[in-house]
């Protein structure tokens, strides 16, 4: 119930019992962390909890209170999924926070990475001067791109990757054994993609993107090739699809080092390719792994900065080929 149901967060979980057992409240907490690590999840719990009668160091998931929250109808509490997060959505959260209220006002600023300059400005100035019984949350996946001025009001709540054995515990109660395990080591820390993977089609095709990547490595598929797998899996070339599949590739990548030179398979991600990679790539040419390895590195400081992620996914794809 409540807070019970955030796995693999046991040190965040201590630590918000800790504030509703002292009646310790800060006007601002900060949840920081990789996304699919539970960080919304947590803050929905939290609000349960601040607003719950029945079990308030944990909410009870069955009052009216509980139940409104859990399906966004309680006027205690408000979810701002905007993004980018704008002046507007702030002001609305600032024109809606006076409003007298039964209970504690939750506000959860969902993703606060996005947010414009005026609407950081707006935010601070509420945040300096918040109602009384008030609780703000904000979501972020990085510390370092949020205003000091922020951080320096927010007490900070910084969310780990979630252990392989607690998204296959998570995952053991929808899937059988064999993909609740692969999905376990290729989800990596995070429920962020489980959405897309759990149709086992699109669990397919991701399994073919990656062997039709670790075959142009080999030379043995070209381009066009590769480029139809990708569509057939993402949908489309944007920024958003092509840095998810850098990390993809740099984790595959990783995968190789650690079966060929390490013979080593804890740390290996993609699972449901460790016989592939074992037959392709143990008499394969190391020089050229580790070539592939820098230029995805390099792609992925350009996709920082370059606009036209066509570019950045062709360059990468043309310079592997020629290798």
């Amino acid at each position: 119930m409540g807070l019970s149901k955030v796995l693999g967060q046991e040190k965040v979980i201590t630590y918000l019992r800790k504030l509703l057992e002292t009646n310790n409240i800060p006007s601002t907490l900060l949840f920081v962390g990789n996304r699919g690590v539970g960080k919304f999840f947590a803050a929905l719990q939290f609000a349960k909890a601040l607003n719950c009668k029945v079990e308030p160091l944990d909410g009870c998931d069955s009052c009216q209170s509980c139940i409104a929250i859990e399906n966004n109808v309680n006027p205690n509490v408000k979810i701002v999924k905007d993004s980018p997060l704008g002046i507007e959505s702030i002001r609305d959260v600032i024109n809606s926070s006076y409003v007298p209220i039964n209970g504690y006002r939750v506000n959860i600023f969902v993703d606060v990475n996005s947010a414009t300059k005026e609407a950081f400005n707006s935010m601070l100035k509420y945040l300096e001067e918040p109602p009384p019984k008030t609780l703000n949350i904000l979501i972020a996946e990085k510390e370092e791109a949020i205003p000091e001025t922020i951080i320096s009001r927010s007490s900070i709540v910084r969310f780990s990757k979630l252990k392989r054995e607690v998204i296959e515990k998570i995952l053991s109660q929808s899937f059988d054994e064999t993909l609740a395990k692969n999905l376990s080591y290729i989800l990596n820390g995070s429920l962020e993609n489980l959405e897309k993977l759990k149709n086992i089609e699109n669990y397919k095709k991701r399994k073919y993107l990656m062997m039709s990547f670790l075959n142009l490595v080999k030379k043995n598929e070209t381009v066009p090739t590769f480029l139809l797998r990708f569509k057939d899996y993402y949908g489309d070339i944007s920024r958003t699809t092509v840095e998810d599949f850098l990390n993809e590739a740099i984790d595959l990548v990783e995968d190789i080092l650690y079966i060929v030179l390490n013979k080593e398979t804890d740390f290996v991600k993609n699972i449901d390719l460790l016989g592939f990679i074992a037959n392709e790539f143990l008499n394969f040419d190391m020089k050229i792994v580790y070539e592939t390895y820098k230029i995805i590195e390099n792609s992925k400081t350009a996709i920082l900065t370059n606009a036209n992620p066509t570019y950045i996914i062709l360059r990468l794809l043309f310079d592997i080929e020629y290798l």
